[in-house]
């Protein structure tokens, strides 16, 4: 459900139109029913809903302007404008949602965002639940995208996607530090980011010397003798999950280590998105990412800063 950028009234605004295999009474439900939309927007307001009615949510206060059920629901959030309308198509109805805001430097984190919501809103119809964590794996390569496509400058963008703490590495026993990403690209795309020198280039750090390789799905290998790196491919919904693995030996450096991969996937976000981050462009939010996993693994972060500083130095 790709996004267009807009202008009304003056204001940046986000369309999105898509077809849902569902009738237009089931999805009115879900758009417009507080208990539905808990199950996938960011939140969901306790609106009856009756047209002039004003709520509250988050500190914020919003007043539903449009209401003609089961077809259109448009609301005030703050300084915000949304819309949903809806129409019949075929069997099932197509949606058209309109986010009006004010500042178009956020208009591709906001896109990529409402994205991931909308794939939980796909789960929802599906009568299946999918958490925001999970549909927001995604959200650094859309973002890349939108981005690109919008001709916005994607740095705002990348620094908030980098404060996600939940899109991030865990620590397992090992020590060991686990991620999983769920990608738009399909498997042999993403293989290909994982084993081409050239595309290795433009994200991973090093040489990565493979000791086990079966394409598209498993590679395994050593870098710079620390451990073993392992990556796992499995095609999902038209893309692919990446599951990678570091084991390591010092449970000190965590917090270092995981900081780094985590600014070469987002790298790797890009280059997926077929857009260029730099490696100083991408170490600009280390520091960030570094000091919230130190305070979450209860590791002295003066470790990492040092052998850091060290790095950036050399």
């Amino acid at each position: 459900m790709n996004a267009d950028l807009q202008t009304i009234n003056g204001r940046p605004a986000l369309r999105f139109e898509r077809h849902l295999a569902h009738p237009v009474e089931r999805v009115w439900r879900a758009v417009s029913e507080p208990a539905e939309l808990g199950r996938w927007m960011p939140a969901a307001a306790d609106w009856t809903p009756q047209l002039g009615e004003v709520f509250e949510l988050g500190g914020q206060t919003g007043r539903i302007t449009e209401l003609e059920p089961p077809h259109v629901i448009g609301w005030t959030f703050g300084a915000d404008r949304f819309r949903f309308a809806l129409r019949a198509e075929g069997e099932g109805c197509a949606l058209v949602f309109t986010h009006v805001f004010g500042d178009a430097k956020l208009a591709a984190q906001t896109a990529a965002g409402w994205e991931c919501y909308f794939d939980r809103l796909d789960a929802h119809l599906a009568g299946q639940y999918l958490s925001a964590e999970r549909a927001h794996q995604p959200v650094g390569e859309r973002h890349e995208r939108y981005a690109a496509r919008f001709g916005i400058d994607p740095a705002p963008g990348r620094a908030f996607i980098a404060s996600l703490g939940f899109r991030g590495l865990s620590l397992e026993d090992g020590p060991l530090l686990r991620l999983e990403r769920r990608y738009d690209q399909p498997i042999e795309r993403v293989w290909r980011a994982l084993t081409d020198p050239a595309e290795l280039r433009c994200w991973f750090p090093g040489e990565l010397e493979i000791t086990h390789s079966d394409p598209p799905h498993v590679l395994i290998g050593t870098w710079y003798g620390d451990g073993t790196l392992r990556f796992e491919l499995r095609p999902e919904d038209g893309g692919c999950v990446l599951t990678f693995t570091h084991t390591f030996t010092d449970r000190n450096l965590a917090a270092l280590t995981a900081a780094g991969w985590d600014r070469c996937f987002a790298r790797l976000d890009a280059l997926l998105a077929s857009q260029a981050m730099s490696e100083a462009a991408s170490l600009t939010a280390w520091s960030a990412v570094h000091e919230r996993l130190a305070a979450t693994w209860a590791i002295d972060p003066d470790i990492g800063r040092a052998i850091y500083a060290e790095h950036v130095n050399t």
